[in-house]
C-alpha cells in the first residue's frame, strides 16, 4: 500500500483499514521486519567500536529510525526524503551508540552488507533443499 492510498481512501482506494485481518498481518509483518533490521544493525554495531549495543537498545534505535524515515517519506517523498532520511539515520545511530557520524555511516554500510550476505545464504540453503520463494512463469 502506498502512502497516497492511505490519504486518498475516499477516492477509490480498495484498502479497508477496518478489516482486523489486514491490521494483524500488517503488524506481524512490521514486527518481523523490525526484528530483522535490529539483528542486522546489532551485528554491524558489534564490528565497530560502539556503546549501548544491547539488543533492546538497538531495537529502540531501529524503531526510531523507521519512524523518522516513514515520516520523512510521508511529508517529502522521493530522492530528497531518501537523503534526509539517511542523514537522520546516521545522526540517530551516532548519538544513541556514540559511534561518531562517520562511524554511523560505516555501521549502516556494514548492516547492509551483513543483510545481503545472510539473505544470499538463506536463499542458497532454501534452494539446496528444494524450496523456492519466487516462481517464474
Amino acid at each position: 500500500m502506498l502512502v497516497q492510498d492511505f490519504f486518498n481512501q475516499g477516492q477509490g482506494s480498495t484498502v479497508d483499514f477496518t478489516d482486523m485481518t489486514f491490521i494483524i498481518w500488517y503488524l506481524v509483518t512490521f514486527l518481523i521486519f523490525l526484528i530483522l533490521l535490529t539483528i542486522f544493525l546489532k551485528l554491524a554495531l558489534g564490528l565497530v567500536k560502539s556503546k549501548h549495543d544491547d539488543f533492546g537498545e538497538v531495537f529502540v534505535t531501529t524503531f526510531v529510525i523507521i519512524l523518522v524515515i516513514a515520516i520523512t517519506f510521508i511529508f517529502l517523498g522521493g530522492l530528497l526524503a531518501l537523503l534526509i532520511g539517511l542523514i537522520l539515520m546516521w545522526v540517530i545511530i551516532s548519538s544513541r551508540h556514540e559511534t561518531g557520524f562517520l562511524g554511523a555511516i560505516v555501521v549502516s554500510i556494514l548492516a547492509l552488507i551483513i543483510a545481503i550476505i545472510i539473505l544470499i545464504l538463506i536463499g542458497i540453503v532454501l534452494a539446496a533443499i528444494g524450496i523456492t520463494l519466487i516462481t517464474f512463469i
